[in-house]
């Protein structure tokens, strides 16, 4: 979900010394991710993950895939609010409100970080909306760096509001925390950007702190509707999540809700494995164990049960790309129809 620092900061490094990096990362990345996986196979009975996927009737499935697909709109509709893509370009077309243009970006980028490893599918959303949406790949970056932001923030707020059996204290000592994390951030970017001010910045850090305050400076990010769609889609997905994880597991709703929130979570590790697998297991395993006794059946079923979660997510990917190719094939005679013949006039 949140891309590490590093994803969008200039390397200034020697390219010999940066490739040795990058293999380095990569292979740390892959260990660490097929290393959980296998550890917390080894723990799961294969006839479980076999079962994981016949237990849940057509319907759950039905419900599971229909909510992860309702999410894609409502994250490009948040898109376009906060690229304020209505004042930037006519939409070439529209489903139930939400622009073509925007959704196409969306489903690839989706399947780029789903599909990718390390969450380099990341890199992927500048390059599409400069070349889908014609924004300046700067803007694009600050675009989805915010994006982010929400996201943790959206989490961690619905963390504190529904995470089974959390005491009311824990709950508003939570909400203070992440509001004087806000004006502590807000402070010191403001103390830094100062003393910054007559200096050429370098380095990783000062790209990272140039590209959030244009993120913080952009009034579309901070538009009521952003957030309400950043609200929507991580209350659907979870939900459709926690009814799959439940459905596999015979886990209380809540305590599926719990694992699926967990999952999420995982993703803010920098290290991910190929696809996610391993780091995301262990989120819901986390999340799940938090609220189960150790020798549970539930919690037994805690690993299949993220794993067939896991790979609906994959099908959905591979979906988005298909439906990103189709709103592709059908934006082209529209946008042909709005662009000026070459011909000279009769």
């Amino acid at each position: 979900m949140t891309p590490p620092p590093s994803a969008f900061a200039t390397d200034t490094s020697a390219p010999g010394d940066a490739g040795g990096r990058g293999l380095l990362k990569k292979s740390l990345a892959w260990g660490l991710g097929l290393g959980l996986l296998a550890w917390l196979l080894s723990r799961t009975p294969f006839g479980q993950v076999a079962e994981a996927f016949s237990r849940p009737g057509w319907e759950t499935w039905g419900l599971t895939l229909a909510g992860l697909l309702i999410s894609y709109a409502l994250r490009a509709a948040r898109l376009q609010v906060v690229l304020n893509l209505e004042g930037h370009r006519q939409a070439p077309h529209r489903w139930l409100g939400v622009r073509t243009d925007a959704l196409r970006v969306i489903l690839m980028h989706n399947a780029a970080i789903n599909l990718l490893p390390m969450r380099a599918g990341e890199l992927t959303f500048p390059l599409l909306a400069s070349r889908e949406l014609g924004m300046p790949v700067t803007r694009a970056v600050a675009c989805l760096l915010w994006m982010r932001v929400q996201d943790v923030v959206i989490l961690v707020v619905l963390g504190l509001l529904i995470w089974p059996g959390l005491p009311v204290w824990w709950r508003l000592a939570g909400f203070g925390a992440m509001y004087l994390a806000w004006l502590t951030l807000g402070r010191v970017s403001r103390t830094w950007f100062a003393r910054q001010k007559d200096q050429v910045p370098a380095g990783k850090l000062a790209g990272l702190m140039i590209k959030l305050r244009q993120a913080l400076l952009e009034p579309e990010h901070h538009h009521p509707l952003a957030w309400l769609a950043t609200l929507a889609n991580w209350s659907l997905k979870l939900a459709a999540g926690a009814c799959l994880l439940s459905a596999v597991s015979t886990a209380p709703w809540l305590t599926s809700w719990a694992g699926a929130l967990g999952g999420e979570l995982a993703a803010i590790v920098p290290l991910q494995g190929p696809a996610g697998f391993g780091t995301y297991e262990a989120g819901v395993w986390a999340g799940m164990a938090a609220h189960l006794p150790a020798q549970s059946s539930a919690l037994s079923h805690a690993v299949s049960a993220a794993l067939a979660l896991h790979v609906c997510f994959l099908l959905c990917a591979v979906l988005a790309g298909a439906l990103a190719s189709v709103l592709s094939w059908a934006n082209k005679p529209r946008v042909r129809q709005g662009t000026p013949s070459a011909r000279h006039p009769d």
